[in-house]
């Protein structure tokens, strides 16, 4: 136990001085580079050569920016949705490759984790999301309008509106992290104890759920933009 546990300590791999501030490197940063890496060479592939009759590869491609598009349209509403395809799509492809990245371990010598195990991550990756929102929300109903929504649909609603600034990205923050960190132990302690028969597990909490927890996140963000850029008829 006292080694799965390990695994989910932060490991400092080098460290160093830059105008007398110390910056650490660690496996977590790593491991978001080699996200950072895989994504920019798989969106080079599936790019290049695109043709009027998509082959295999841009086929998925256009399946899933379509899927992209209409969770957008579908949450985000028919005006405002196209600007936010970017980011919900970066932030979709970002959290599936990150929390599948221990699947990759099959290769020999290969030692990755996926980065959202790491509470800085899903932290960082929230206060963008909720940062989006208050953006969006003073950008389309304006200081007065976004302050009217905290009264909305009473005065008495002012403090549960309020608190939700903090219980959002609280929410997405803790949601992501706990997920992935429970399905990331269990699958540890099955190739520890029951490793001849961990494909199944590993297919379900590996690859099912961490695309669910990637769902889920961006579902979630998509919502809370539905909600900022509504505004009065």
């Amino acid at each position: 136990m006292d080694e799965v546990f390990e695994k989910l300590e932060r490991i400092y791999l080098a460290e160093f001085s830059f105008f007398g501030l110390t910056f650490r490197f660690s496996n977590t940063l790593l491991c978001v580079w080699v996200v950072a890496l895989i994504m920019i060479v798989l969106s080079l592939f599936v790019v290049r050569n695109l043709k009027l009759r998509p082959g295999k590869p841009q086929m998925v491609l256009e399946m899933l920016v379509g899927f992209i598009t209409n969770l957008c349209r579908d949450f985000i509403g028919e005006r405002h949705y196209r600007r936010y395809i970017p980011y919900i799509g970066t932030l979709f492809l970002f959290l599936c490759v990150s929390n599948i990245l221990a699947v990759f371990n099959f290769i020999p010598g290969l030692q990755l984790y996926p980065p959202t195990k790491d509470i800085n991550v899903t932290t960082a990756l929230a206060l963008m999301s909720i940062l989006l929102v208050l953006y969006s929300s003073f950008r389309y109903k304006g200081t007065v309008g976004t302050a009217k929504d905290l009264f909305r649909p009473i005065p008495a609603m002012f403090p549960f509106k309020l608190m939700e600034y903090v219980t959002k990205p609280l929410s997405l923050c803790l949601r992501l992290f706990g997920n992935v960190v429970a399905a990331f132990l269990i699958m540890e302690l099955i190739y520890y104890y029951f490793a001849p028969v961990a494909a199944p597990f590993s297919a379900y909490f590996d690859l099912f759920d961490s695309i669910l927890q990637a769902y889920i996140f961006v579902f979630l963000t998509c919502l809370y933009l539905g909600e900022a850029v509504e505004t009065e008829a």
